[in-house]
């Protein structure tokens, strides 16, 4: 196991304490990166990152002397998905294609955390695109175990303790299910929430940024900083939350083991004097089964990349290139008739959750825990999927290990109220612990 304690709000409180050096805290950060980077693969290699960082230990320690102000994430390592460019640093997106091609503008969400004060860890890993396709990453729980797909690279290197707080992006499951394998809190904003200005994107109508922490406190500290507009959720998360549970196929997403440990966390949860309410849901088990919320991706994706596709065809790898044919098949009409669907459906979720009393929604975050590397499965979308649809906040707590590995639990809020999710979830998450007392594969 290569997992290690990092916390953000220690390292922020730490910088408000006289004497703080930045150039300590970037010192251990390169002394652990060298030590456990060459096993996990967590960030796309870089040649001159030592430079790199001696720069930002110069740069930052000037910016000290300057003006004596000491910003909230003053020479905090943050990793940054390699979908979202960096002044600095190049664009690869997982892929083959010209970096020059691909690197654009930096955004405002690395730009915000630069004036925080944190320092770029360095880009990490994604599967192509953030679609498909193969990946150097491995799970520090054990490495013969992938990190999930497709923001890799941002869990394992927070599982890692590479750095306390990464970047990632989700269209089905690439925060949801990274953050299960890798046993840290991985947090999808509800859609729109969190600008995507500087982000390569897979589907405009389903990409949002996400985070990685290794606790939910260091989440919040981190959405209060990150995620705009952020305010103090309401009070009357002091109680219980209600938690709505859907009927149907979406529950039988999942091997009989996950659904075994869940059954359990939530017979545990009613012990404890919980609501748990089975709600038949505003969707068609067609939605969840068949194949429409893919086609919706892989109809936007052929658009999104239409003019690099024709002069980079052969650069792309088989996974991305053959979904950007079958997308190029998509009719608009079809893919309008999607994103009316993902409105109707946000809508209807957020009416149904008044009208059953909801406060949360809950499932494990994947079907399964991480699949071996050679099996060449970096996750499922069947559980956090349709909630990403419609454009939910999720988030997913590590709260169980089956065979020695984790297991997220899927907390999902209503469209728009990100605060209270993360509040409920804070209640919550001291007492779904579960473990089937398996010892970690050899």
């Amino acid at each position: 196991m290569l997992i290690h304690k990092v916390s953000l709000t220690e390292m922020m409180d730490g910088i408000r304490e006289p004497g703080y050096s930045p150039e300590n805290v970037l010192d251990l950060y390169m002394e652990r990166f060298s030590k456990v980077e060459p096993h996990i693969h967590a960030f796309v290699p870089e040649e001159e990152v030592r430079q790199r960082f001696n720069r930002e230990k110069e740069s930052l320690q000037h910016r000290i002397s300057k003006d004596g102000v000491k910003p909230a994430l003053l020479g905090v390592p943050v990793g940054i998905k390699d979908l979202l460019h960096v002044d600095g640093l190049p664009t690869q997106a997982g892929s083959q294609l010209p970096a020059g091609l691909l690197t654009g503008s930096q955004g405002s969400l690395v730009t915000k955390l630069r004036a925080l004060g944190a320092v770029i860890a360095g880009k990490t890993v994604t599967e192509e695109f953030a679609y498909n396709g193969p990946i150097a990453t491995r799970n520090p729980h054990h490495t013969g175990h992938t990190p999930g797909g497709s923001s890799a690279g941002s869990a394992a290197a927070v599982a890692a303790g590479l750095c306390p707080l990464a970047v990632g992006t989700q269209t089905l499951r690439s925060v949801i299910a990274p953050a299960s394998f890798c046993g840290v809190v991985g947090f999808k904003p509800s859609y729109g929430r969190v600008p995507l200005d500087g982000v390569l994107l897979l589907s405009p109508a389903w990409d949002t940024i996400g985070f990685f922490t290794q606790s939910l406190p260091d989440m919040e500290a981190a959405a209060a900083l990150l995620v705009p507009d952020w305010h103090i959720s309401p009070a009357d998360v002091t109680r219980l939350p209600v938690l709505g549970i859907p009927k149907g196929v979406y529950m039988e997403l999942m091997s009989g083991e996950v659904k075994a440990a869940f059954e359990a966390q939530i017979a545990g949860l009613e012990q404890l004097g919980y609501t748990v309410r089975y709600v038949q849901m505003p969707w068609e088990d067609e939605l969840i089964y068949g194949n429409a919320m893919l086609r919706f991706i892989e109809g936007e994706l052929a658009r999104g990349h239409e003019q690099w596709f024709a002069g980079h065809r052969a650069e792309y790898g088989v996974p991305v290139k053959e979904a950007i044919l079958r997308g190029q098949q998509i009719p608009e009409e079809e893919l309008a008739q999607y994103r009316n669907l993902q409105r109707e459906l946000r809508r209807g979720l957020k009416d149904l959750m008044v009208r059953e009393g909801i406060d949360l929604w809950v499932s494990p975050a994947q079907g399964g825990i991480a699949p071996k590397v050679e099996e060449r499965n970096t996750g499922w979308a069947g559980m956090p999927a349709v909630w990403g649809f419609a454009g939910c906040p999720s988030v997913s707590l590590p709260a169980a290990t089956l065979g020695g590995l984790p297991l997220g639990f899927q907390c999902i809020g209503a469209y728009g109220e990100d605060e209270a999710l993360l509040a409920w979830a804070q209640t919550l998450w001291p007492d779904i612990a579960y473990s089937d007392g398996q010892p970690l594969p050899e």
